[in-house]
C-alpha cells in the first residue's frame, strides 16, 4: 500500500461516510437537507476510495464502489494490493 494515497483516502473517505451517515439520520426530519448530505458523503466517499484504490495499485476506477457505501469499503479491502510499495 502506497502510504501517500492511504492517507488522502483517509482524509475523504471519512469524513464522506459520517455525511452519509448524518445524512440519514435527518433524512426523516428534514429531506432536502438529509439527501443533500448523502450526495455530498457520497461524493466525498467514492473520492477517499479512489485513491484507496489508487494506493493498492488499482485503477482509480475502483473507487464506484463508493456508491455501495461500506460494503464497497470492504469489497475494496479484499482486493489483493498490487503496489510495489
Amino acid at each position: 500500500m502506497i502510504a501517500r494515497y492511504n492517507n488522502v483516502s483517509l482524509a475523504f473517505g471519512v469524513p464522506g461516510f459520517i455525511l452519509q451517515v448524518v445524512g440519514n439520520v435527518l433524512g426523516s426530519s428534514n429531506p432536502g437537507l438529509g439527501g443533500l448530505l448523502i450526495l455530498a458523503g457520497t461524493g466525498l466517499l467514492i473520492a477517499g476510495l479512489a485513491y484507496y484504490a489508487i494506493g493498492k495499485g488499482r485503477s482509480g476506477w475502483w473507487g464506484l464502489c463508493g456508491f455501495l457505501s461500506f460494503i464497497g469499503l470492504i469489497i475494496l479491502a479484499c482486493l489483493k494490493d498490487r503496489s510495489s510499495t
